[in-house]
């Protein structure tokens, strides 16, 4: 039987420890898109990532909250919409 509550930060903990480790993308509400091309660039809260890119720049405060989505292999994973109340 399928999970269908699975989080974003489940699917973002899932990729990163996928074996044989495939890149992927986390995109943002705000347009900004972060390439995990290594998974030890990543640390995982419970409702956050911190990401840590190797080229120098600052570490990324990403809270789960404000990702729109993860691409992975083409394939886009967005976040399920909340029904109205």
């Amino acid at each position: 039987m399928a999970r269908e509550d699975v989080s974003t930060i489940d699917t973002i903990r899932d990729l990163k420890n996928r074996e044989p480790y495939e890149r992927f993308t986390i995109v943002m509400t705000s347009g900004d898109r972060y390439v995990i091309a290594d998974p030890d660039a990543l640390a995982i809260g419970t409702q956050q990532v911190f990401y840590y890119p190797r080229d120098g720049r600052a570490a990324v405060h990403l809270r789960s909250n404000q990702i729109a989505a993860v691409e992975e292999n083409g394939a886009t994973r967005r976040r399920p919409r909340r029904k109205a109340s």
